[in-house]
């Protein structure tokens, strides 16, 4: 009876000898049946909760340390390679801008948004100025520009620096020059990774091509955050098993990610990337959890 259950899923697609001599192992497509349909029910256990709340609970921790943190603590609960994305801005409110005089010809350029998010940057300007002009500055900027999200006032400026005034109106053009470095330098996605070495560890990646193909791609800034993402245009969890993966050197990784959130905004993701036959039982339910507390720290 046995034999010939295994026969029918052989047939079915589901299981398949890799040679003569091993074992039937899991496809893809067992994989994804196993998660639509049961790991998909799986529930976070007391102890991961808790862990991920206290994670969460110091609402005096920076933002960036915090989200520097959190692809450590999922890859610390699930032995796999972690993944954070930082919030995308250019969906956040723009509360002020504010320019501090740091030295001659140097701006500390500040972006403050709604949910307390704040970046900045040191931007180098052809003349001097004084603090009581950067003031002046920020005050013109802050009162076209309160309200609006961070893609709405680089539209703006743009426009601004466009119109004819712009070139005549020192003031106006220096103040539009400083918001521009400010706004461009902001919209620059950062990317956390933790956990390759404990990923290594899984007995997939004892082959040594695994292994590079496995830390080539998390050595990928650029094409883990087009990952996560593409991970964005999905509401909730996404769980691409192998060769669901539009990138080829994720072809024998699965990964699960899940988008974090302030509102009906969509921030950024986070994701578990490890082998095909990880434990999804445990894995999805920890993402799920960690982007439901992330998001709401952002709203708080």
């Amino acid at each position: 009876m046995v034999r010939n259950m295994m026969a029918e899923l052989e047939d079915g697609g589901y299981l398949h000898q890799p040679h003569t001599s091993a074992g039937r192992v899991p496809t893809e497509k067992a994989f994804r049946y196993y998660v639509d349909n049961l790991a998909a029910q799986a529930r976070i256990g007391f102890e991961d909760r808790a862990q991920i709340e206290l994670h969460y609970s110091s609402a005096a921790r920076d933002l960036r340390e915090v989200l520097r943190d959190t692809p450590r603590l999922l890859s610390i609960l699930t032995g796999q390679a972690a993944l954070v994305m930082s919030p995308r801005l250019e969906a956040s409110i723009l509360e002020r801008v504010n320019f501090v005089r740091l030295r001659e010809k140097q701006v500390l350029a500040v972006f403050v948004a709604e949910k307390g998010a704040m970046q900045n940057r040191i931007v180098d300007t052809d003349r001097d100025h004084s603090q009581d002009e950067l003031d002046r500055m920020a005050r013109y900027l802050n009162e076209s520009l309160q309200g609006r999200t961070l893609d709405e006032a680089r539209k703006w400026i743009e426009a601004q620096l466009r119109e004819e005034r712009a070139n005549y109106d020192r003031f106006m053009h220096e103040a539009l020059s400083l918001g521009e470095a400010i706004a461009d330098y902001i919209g620059r996605q950062e990317l956390y990774v933790e956990g390759s070495l404990q990923a290594l560890e899984q007995p997939e990646f004892s082959d040594r091509a695994k292994m590079r193909e496995l830390l080539r791609a998390l050595d990928d800034k650029s094409a883990l955050l087009e990952l996560l993402e593409r991970s964005l245009t999905h509401a909730g969890l996404t769980v691409s098993i192998g060769s669901e993966n539009y990138d080829p050197r994720l072809a024998s990784l699965s990964v699960v990610a899940a988008s974090y959130a302030t509102g009906r905004t969509t921030l950024g993701s986070l994701a578990i990337v490890g082998p095909v036959r990880m434990d999804y039982d445990r894995v999805i339910p920890l993402v799920e959890y960690t982007a439901r507390a992330l998001s709401r720290l952002m709203e708080s």
